[in-house]
């Protein structure tokens, strides 16, 4: 694995700034979904789309196919199209949260190949941003795997994110730094180590996703941080006040089956939240 010197930045802002002169990114809402219906429901609220399949696995690669039915399925429906983002994610953890390890996040030189190859077709049919969550046996962000992989999203008109993998980091800050040398754009955090956040109060995850979130924006090129896990409009502003930004799946409890259905209104109190600070 290729060294990666750790430059900190300096002294941390207390507070993030929204769309102005100073180059920041503006808030933004991320909806997670994994079929076309919840998309065009979704795409009414959301700046940016994070298609997946398997939702109730946390999220797996997308077919492309997938991705084009999505995209023309909002374009019948009249709604305007959100930037597409797509998931790269090939192992789901297990059920219980708690033991999930970061060797689900491991990926091989076949994997790398899928993913290689999958980039040309997301990119034609409207992608903007793929999402992936490499990590070593350290637990450290594989820096190596990641520059090939921005390079060959580059190379392709593409954007690089990070998904909530970042959280099984043994040192978030150096993480940041690390993603930001590879040209990774954003990453998801839910402000806690591992996949569940049970046990963390909303106001420490905002606590440490605020120090994160400003820490990474004194990076050089910056890398945004996307608060997730557990958010609602009853706890998103301190996330939103945090960060600047929110990814929420929007899901409330079926009846019916026992899974997530997604909830329009939800989504619009989200939106609403983003609206009210890109205004000021």
């Amino acid at each position: 694995m290729k060294s990666v010197p750790v430059v900190l930045p300096g002294p941390i802002a207390p507070t993030w700034t929204s769309d102005d002169n100073s180059g920041m990114y503006a808030a933004s809402l991320e909806i997670p979904i994994d079929d076309p219906r919840t998309a065009v429901r979704a795409a009414r609220s959301a700046h940016r789309l994070e298609i997946c399949r398997a939702l109730d696995q946390d999220g797996l690669t997308p077919s492309v196919e997938a991705v084009v039915n999505i995209r023309r399925t909002i374009e019948a429906a009249g709604v305007s199209l959100p930037d597409l983002a797509v998931l790269f994610q090939e192992t789901a953890p297990p059920p219980d949260r708690r033991r999930c390890g970061s060797e689900v996040f491991r990926v091989d030189s076949e994997g790398r190949r899928r993913l290689h190859d999958l980039v040309p077709d997301y990119a034609t049919h409207g992608v903007s941003t793929i999402v992936i969550g490499f990590l070593d046996e350290a637990e450290e962000v594989d820096f190596d795997h990641c520059t090939d992989a921005v390079a060959n999203h580059r190379a392709h008109g593409l954007e690089t994110a990070f998904h909530r993998a970042f959280d099984f980091t043994p040192d978030p800050e150096a993480a940041l730094v690390a993603l930001s040398q590879a040209g990774v754009v954003r990453t998801l955090s839910a402000g806690a180590p591992g996949l569940d956040a049970g046990g963390h109060s909303d106001a420490s995850r905002c606590e440490r996703l605020g120090t994160l979130a400003a820490f990474g924006r004194r990076l050089d090129p910056p890398v945004e941080v996307v608060p997730c896990g557990g958010i609602r409009a009853r706890n998103g502003a301190g996330f939103l006040a945090a960060t600047g930004h929110l990814h929420a799946s929007c899901r409330v409890a079926s009846n019916d089956n026992g899974g997530g259905v997604f909830d329009e209104a939800e989504a619009e109190r989200l939106r609403g939240m983003i609206d009210a600070v890109r205004s000021v």
